[in-house]
């Protein structure tokens, strides 16, 4: 007992001898509100260092896969991760671009009636399906897009794994093919034709129907961010059809081109065409129809006429010179 009893005074008198531990007060997650893609793959990344796992890449199809699903969830108010047209997912990231290994892909999507307040993930994410979106250790890529509509907020949120060789597939892994590179929700996003910048130097940029903030940075090779500031939107992402955007200020305008001479053009020699020889006289023959007397009774021609005239002379000479030779 005295063994014991020295041994414990001897661990008391040692412990005194430094300092205890103090009770470190846990730190509380820093709210985030999801206004923009960008922070919704903050938060996400910033999930995936806390899990040990490295953070995703972002890749510009993710991001207009995921943009353009929450414009379309944002404009029909459906929940729902069907592509417009009757595509899949994996058909859209073909038709955009994106390596894709096989169909190693996922989505998670969500609508909010205010803009959502991220300090943990959200309870309709925290089952094992959407965690595996966002703590997959096979992706290697993220995309995300937020859009307002008259049902609220929208988020749709894109993890992939792009291929070893990071070329594009043909088919996916069940053979379906790609669209043949046509657009993958052509009800909902509209190519985007860049301006040319006014004499001012600003280029604007009007909004189509479809198209969305993030297609119009890269359009233009700016940022968000940037389109924000021009134009004064805050974090604000909601934009309309036929709103006209300054995407930059103090571009060049494209030079002029010279005009180009019309082409010379040769006359060519007149064709010297041969000259036909001048007709041949038609000789006319006119018959003379006897003339006819006011009696009804036909009067000889002037020809006869004259002939009895010319026997009548001859035959008045003869007996004249008759006349001379041989006298009464």
């Amino acid at each position: 007992m005295k063994t014991v009893g020295l041994f414990l005074s001897i661990a008391l008198f040692l412990s005194a001898g430094f300092p205890q531990p103090e009770a470190v007060a846990a730190v509380p997650l820093r709210q985030t509100t999801i206004t923009a893609p960008s922070q919704l793959i903050e938060v996400v990344n910033a999930l995936r260092l806390s899990n040990g796992l490295p953070a995703l890449a972002v890749h510009p199809a993710l991001m207009q896969s995921a943009q353009s699903q929450a414009d379309y969830m944002a404009a029909t108010g459906l929940i729902t991760h069907a592509r417009p047209g009757g595509i899949t997912f994996t058909q859209q990231l073909l038709d955009l671009g994106f390596p894709l290994a096989g169909e190693i892909r996922s989505e998670n999507i969500l609508n909010s009636g205010a803009p959502l307040v991220w300090n943990g993930v959200p309870p309709v994410w925290q089952d094992a399906a959407h965690m595996n979106t966002m703590l997959s250790a096979s992706y290697t890529h993220i995309g995300a897009g937020v859009s307002q509509g008259a049902g609220g907020y929208y988020y749709a949120l894109d993890c992939a794994a792009a291929s070893a060789s990071g070329g594009a597939q043909s088919a996916t892994s069940a053979g379906t093919p790609a669209s043949g590179g046509a657009p993958a929700v052509s009800q909902y996003i509209a190519p985007i034709i860049v301006s040319t910048a006014r004499p001012d130097g600003n280029v604007y940029h009007i909004l189509q129907n479809g198209q969305t903030l993030w297609g119009v940075a890269i359009a233009y090779g700016t940022t968000i961010k940037e389109i924000q500031n021009l134009n004064g939107l805050g974090d604000d992402l909601v934009v309309w059809q036929g709103q006209e955007l300054l995407v930059k200020r103090g571009a060049t305008q494209p030079s002029s081109p010279s005009p180009t001479p019309p082409p010379a053009t040769s006359t060519p020699p007149p064709s010297l065409t041969p000259t036909s020889p001048p007709p041949s006289p038609t000789v006319v023959y006119q018959t003379i129809a006897p003339t006819a007397a006011a009696d009804g009774t036909t009067l000889p021609s002037s020809g006869v006429l004259v002939g009895v005239l010319v026997f009548a002379a001859l035959l008045g000479g003869a007996m004249a010179v008759w006349l001379i030779r041989e006298p009464k």
